[in-house]
């Protein structure tokens, strides 16, 4: 049960290939792919939409939108998503939450 040449050297090769991946992806995490502390920063920061009669729209971003409304002591927050549920359906999902008298 000898392994032939050509086993080997397929072996080698996907040994190598892996290696080379893993190098890869290591140079990539040291050269800090990925966004920014200041733009994560800027991107979680709430930002005014809107302000009409006393009441201002923020929106934030963590992955998804979420809007936030303020009128006097009323606080309501919006998230809105989309859910698949399969071949060509989407379930469009909002959810609110609204605070009274927030101090």
């Amino acid at each position: 049960m000898r392994l032939r040449i050509e086993e080997i050297i397929y072996s080698i090769l996907v040994v190598i290939v892996m290696c080379f991946l893993a190098l890869a992806m290591a140079y990539g995490l040291w050269l800090g792919f990925g966004p920014s502390e200041d733009e994560l920063e800027r991107s979680h920061a709430m930002q005014v939409i809107q302000e009409v009669d006393g009441c201002k729209v923020y929106r934030f971003y963590d992955g998804d939108y979420h809007y936030v409304t303020r009128c006097g002591e009323k606080v309501t927050t919006q998230k809105n998503w989309d859910e698949y549920c399969g071949k060509a359906c989407i379930r469009h999902r909002t959810e609110d939450i609204t605070t009274e008298d927030n101090r």
